[in-house]
């Protein structure tokens, strides 16, 4: 596998301790060479910080990607504009997301790569909410964004909240007016998409995965699988493709 990645040397240092045998990392260019390659079909994924290029070189590389349909991990700290430009990337388009300092050791990296062949539940459920996203105030935005590619997610709604900088009421308002059917389905959406790869494609035990995705106890992951999904967690495999199961969870979170 061949994987052109545009990202601070830290980063890529980071990304290459990450790689199998078979996979090979080439340090871009640049906006331009990074287009060539995507268009010559020179490469078979990439890896890119959003905040490595101005506004006009981001919009190259975009506008490549989606000509080429060359898979693509954004790998990228989360400010402002970070999540501005990732709103942007994946919007009608499922791209998997790291983000810097949250979960970012190699295991999470190699996942992460192995993933971009088919792109992960919480990757289309992003895909599908992203454009919703767009009206929302700066802090808003980072903080919805990020609950698709940090480590932790807040345990309660209360949480989400308090980082946004907002009141109750106005989140939920910012929330209804982009389409979005509350701040709380939000964070039960992104959490619950998480439950697939572990659960489904891993096999791993149902307590565990309740532990591991932040619910407080396998009863809570049931009730909120049952109340999303309309079947028990154990039941997804027999329901549901990831695909499908990606595409119920944006169905439940757009209005």
């Amino acid at each position: 596998m061949k994987i052109l990645a545009l990202l601070p040397d830290d980063a890529r240092h980071l990304l290459e301790r990450s790689l199998t045998v078979r996979q090979r990392l080439t340090k871009a260019a640049g906006a331009e060479s990074v287009a060539s390659w995507l268009r010559e079909g020179r490469c078979d994924a990439l890896v890119l910080d959003p905040g490595e290029l101005d506004s006009e070189d981001f919009e190259v590389v975009i506008d490549a990607v989606n000509e080429s349909g060359v898979p693509l991990l954004l790998y990228t700290a989360l400010g402002p504009v970070a999540a501005r430009r990732i709103v942007q990337a994946v919007d009608g388009a499922a791209h998997e997301l790291v983000l810097r300092g949250s979960d970012d050791v190699p295991e999470v990296l190699q996942r992460m790569l192995l993933a971009l062949v088919a792109p992960s539940a919480p990757a289309i459920l992003l895909s599908r909410a992203a454009s919703h996203f767009r009206s929302f105030p700066d802090r808003l935005q980072t903080v919805s964004v990020s609950l698709f590619g940090r480590n932790t997610l807040p345990r309660w709604v209360s949480g989400l909240v308090r980082e946004s900088g907002l009141a109750r009421r106005s989140v939920d308002r910012w929330m209804h007016k982009g389409g979005i059917s509350g701040a709380a389905r939000l964070l039960d959406t992104a959490r619950l998409a998480r439950v697939w790869e572990p659960l489904v494609e891993r096999g791993m035990d149902g307590e565990e995965v309740a532990v591991r995705c932040g619910y407080a106890r396998l009863r809570l992951l049931t009730a909120h699988t049952r109340r999303i999904m309309g079947v028990a967690p154990l039941g997804l495999r027999d329901h549901y493709t990831r695909e499908t199961f990606g595409a119920h969870l944006a169905d439940a979170l757009i209005d």
